[in-house]
Parts: C-alpha cells; sequence; structure tokens
C-alpha cells in the first residue's frame, strides 16, 4: 500500500516486529502465528507458511469433507479479521489480544457452522459440520 502513496508505517502495527508485507503479516506475525495456529494445532494440521502455497492448501486441506470446509472458513476469518485487527491499531489506535481474535473467530463460525449442520438433516449428528467444529477446533 506504500507503493500506492499511502502513508503508513512500514513496520507490522500487530507485532511492531518486522516490515509489514503479506507473508509477515498472516503468516509470520506472532499475532497472527497465534491466531492461525491455534486452529491448525487444534486439527493437528500443518499448513504451508507461504501465503501463495497456502492458497493453493486450503483448497484441500484434509480428507474429511467437513474439516475442509472449516478450514476454508477459518482461513477466511482469520485473514479478515487480522486485517481488521491491523486497521483497528492503526485507525482507531486500540488493540485486542490474540485470544480475543480467536474468540470472535470461533463464535463467528459457531454461527455460520450451524445453520450449515442444519442444512445437511441426512448426516447423522456425530457427523455434522458442529460436531467437526466442537470436536478439533473449539
Amino acid at each position: 500500500m506504500r507503493r500506492w502513496g499511502l502513508s503508513i508505517p512500514p513496520d507490522c502495527v500487530l507485532c511492531s516486529g518486522n516490515a509489514e508485507f503479506r507473508e509477515h503479516l498472516f503468516f509470520g506475525c506472532g499475532v497472527s502465528f497465534a491466531v492461525w495456529g491455534n486452529f491448525m494445532f487444534r486439527a493437528s494440521l500443518t499448513p504451508p507458511l507461504l501465503f501463495m502455497d497456502c492458497l493453493t492448501w486450503v483448497l484441500s486441506p484434509s480428507r474429511d469433507p467437513n474439516i475442509s470446509l472449516i478450514i476454508k472458513l477459518v482461513f477466511q476469518a482469520s485473514i479478515y479479521f487480522l486485517w481488521k485487527e491491523r486497521n483497528r491499531r492503526l485507525h482507531d489506535h486500540a488493540s485486542r489480544s490474540s485470544t480475543a481474535i480467536i474468540k470472535e473467530i470461533k463464535v463467528i463460525l459457531t454461527a455460520k457452522l450451524d445453520p450449515l449442520s442444519r442444512r445437511s438433516e441426512f448426516d447423522a449428528p456425530d457427523n455434522s459440520l458442529l460436531s467437526t467444529w466442537f470436536g478439533y477446533f473449539n
């Protein structure tokens, strides 16, 4: 964004430790690593560390279709809420912990997965998206 002429600090506003670029902001920063890593650790998954590689990996991260869908949603939510937190710190001079961001993602995804679980009425209750979510991620 600095290349577009916007006046923003060169260092990551999430950790103040490194230059802000895509790889660092979404995967290398301590805050983003805590958020993304929390969900990956719970599912015993090891995604690639490079953003573009992760975009390919997230298309099919697991053989379990429930886990694959949830990982896609977690990926999207993590990117969204990390960028939102970045903007909060940059523009509002307010910040939240990685724990607070994780909690917000959990609330949002639980709300998203509930109707999706109800829609698949032919699945056994222990094979629903919500049961997978609570079993692995929450």
